[in-house]
């Protein structure tokens, strides 16, 4: 499996590899050659007002480098999230503007973003005897607030949890949390936001 580095704008992204890496994984890719960091601001425009383009891959010597400089074209947040299984292998959605969703939440001052996925859940979700597990990933998407450019870096982490009934946090607009079996998520991913599809990717859920 091909992973590139992505930033998501609503389910449009741009990603970032050499030009080997993105054929393979679609040869006929929108592709930006990208010569100088320079160019960034320009690409980002492109990126972000040219709805046609809903998949930008970026051709570019230093994947890593790139991808920093494009994030430093915008004012970080950093949030925590959760991908939770149960102990029947059920997953842990919720139900939001419209979206389903998996629990997350901006990181507070001085807090360790791990214990920041952990509080989020329990928040949003009423959950309690939440078990910790590994790191999974991180996803990016960017959007305008006022007018400034943000994007939010997103760390999700598995976890674990007893035979437990969620209850949605209303105050937050969660409308429904619910455990959903793993056999029945391609019915709800189609009402997902394209960046939480990458966490279940990385869980191995998906392809």
């Amino acid at each position: 499996m091909l992973i590139m580095k992505k930033i998501f704008f609503n389910d449009r992204f741009v990603a970032f590899g050499c030009r080997s890496e993105i054929y393979k994984k679609c040869a006929t890719a929108d592709i930006y050659e990208l010569c100088e960091l320079a160019e960034l601001p320009n690409l980002l425009n492109i990126f972000l007002h040219n709805s046609a383009k809903n998949e930008i891959y970026v051709s570019c010597k230093n994947e890593d480098e790139t991808f920093v400089a494009f994030c430093d074209l915008f004012d970080m947040i950093f949030a925590g999230g959760g991908l939770v299984r149960n102990s029947n292998g059920d997953v842990l959605l919720i139900y939001r503007y419209q979206h389903w969703d998996l629990p997350k939440g901006k990181q507070e001052a001085n807090e360790n973003i791990a214990d920041t996925a952990v509080r989020e859940v329990k928040e949003e979700c009423g959950i309690s005897n939440l078990i910790p597990g590994n790191f999974l990933t991180e996803t990016y998407h960017c959007f305008l607030l006022n007018g400034r450019l943000m994007m939010k870096r997103n760390f999700w982490y598995e976890m674990f949890c007893n035979a437990e009934i969620p209850f949605p946090q209303k105050n937050e607009d969660i409308e429904k949390a619910e455990f959903v079996q793993v056999n029945k998520l391609p019915e709800y991913f189609k009402y997902m936001y394209a960046s939480i599809y990458e966490v279940f990717v990385a869980a191995g859920l998906v392809e």
